[in-house]
């Protein structure tokens, strides 16, 4: 009796503990616990550098973990819908493993990259704001008073001004390779002085001016070790074509965020040839973005593997979408809000996309 009341409490000692770990594994191996009891997921101590494109419904915002845990986010998406897209980076952190935010990058000042500022900074902490220079009027927005005028408030007037050149101060992992986040643009000045050679994909053409704000957008180069994922915002081709000719100041590239959205202006046949990705990653909504030239365009790159979107685009047909397993939200409703989520792993020289729908990942080299 004795020997059996002893096995009952070991049996009933190890159902709770199997109780309390019930979750399931994420794309990094992080145990996701029942949200309703644990706000912060354990991480394993040893990480990769991990990206989260977080689906903000046509707006921008691309959550980055490094190696070292630092956390970087370019852009917040929309402000109101009772805090939609805050929230939604929040749940992305979660995942992640994180708290707060160590870097903010606003790339520019339209509503769909930077209305969340205010809203986010209410839930989470954010150490450092970075963006292209402060303004006084814009007139892409009637309401740029009011809204620049929230962040400002939530940045406590506190920012840095990012110029082609500079980098984000960024911890290097021990026994991972050195990380480096570069500026290379921002409001409308582009990096140069690389000593690049002539590059044979650039056309006599001269693309149109932009005088919006698209135009101002900082676009970053994030390196680590030999995988490089370059972010462009919205910058507009009369800008982005000085990074890549006459000379190719940043060469290729394994992932791209699809500039402006999936746009056909801004993702000129000249840029994608430059750039030569191997994996992009389009921000779209299920009505914004995701123009079929731009499809077209990157699936005619030479090097070119995959294209994931996170929304497919009701408006054109299915074969101007990527193929559904590539897609993270496939209806516009309900909206299940999936991500896409990058996993660099360094040592194996090799990043893992995964569809947080079907929850598939896919493997990829590096150059």
């Amino acid at each position: 009796m004795r020997l059996r009341g002893i096995l009952l409490v070991l049996t009933l000692s190890l159902l709770c503990l199997t109780t309390l770990a019930v979750g399931k594994p994420d794309f990094n191996g992080i145990w996701v616990m029942d949200k309703s009891k644990a706000d912060v997921i354990p991480v394993d101590h040893k990480r990769a550098l991990d990206i989260y494109f977080v689906d903000v419904e046509g707006g921008a915002a691309t959550l980055i973990v490094t190696p070292a845990g630092e956390s970087v986010l370019i852009d917040t998406g929309w402000g109101g819908f009772d805090g939609r897209d805050a929230k939604r980076i929040r749940q992305a952190m979660r995942q992640a493993g994180i708290t707060g935010i160590d870097h903010l990058v606003v790339t520019h000042y339209h509503r769909d990259h930077y209305g969340g500022v205010a809203e986010l900074a209410g839930l989470v902490p954010i150490k450092r704001f970075y963006d292209h220079g402060k303004m006084s009027s814009l007139t892409d927005d009637p309401q740029f008073a009011e809204r620049y005028g929230a962040y400002q408030a939530a940045t406590k007037g506190q920012t840095t001004t990012l110029k082609p050149g500079d980098t984000i101060p960024l911890k290097s992992a021990a026994g991972a390779p050195p990380i480096k986040l570069l500026c290379v643009a921002s409001h409308s000045a582009v990096i140069s002085g690389g000593g690049a050679s002539a590059n044979p994909a650039c056309t006599p053409d001269a693309p149109d001016e932009d005088s919006s704000d698209n135009a101002r957008s900082v676009a970053l180069l994030l390196k680590l070790g030999d995988f490089e994922f370059l972010n462009l915002a919205d910058l507009s081709w009369n800008v982005s074509k000085r990074i890549i000719c006459p000379a190719n100041q940043i060469g290729e590239v394994d992932l791209y965020q699809v500039t402006h959205h999936g746009g056909n202006i801004n993702n000129d046949p000249a840029l994608l040839r430059s750039l030569r990705p191997t994996v992009a990653v389009m921000i779209n909504g299920p009505r914004k973005g995701g123009h079929p030239d731009t499809v077209k365009w990157l699936c005619e790159t030479p090097s070119f593997k995959a294209l994931y979107q996170l929304h497919r685009n009701i408006q054109t047909t299915a074969e101007q979408n990527a193929p559904d397993e590539f897609i993270a939200n496939l209806d516009e409703q309900p909206d299940e809000s999936y991500m896409i989520m990058v996993s660099v792993d360094a040592a194996k020289r090799a990043f893992t996309v995964t569809n947080g729908r079907t929850k598939e990942g896919r493997t990829y080299q590096f150059k």
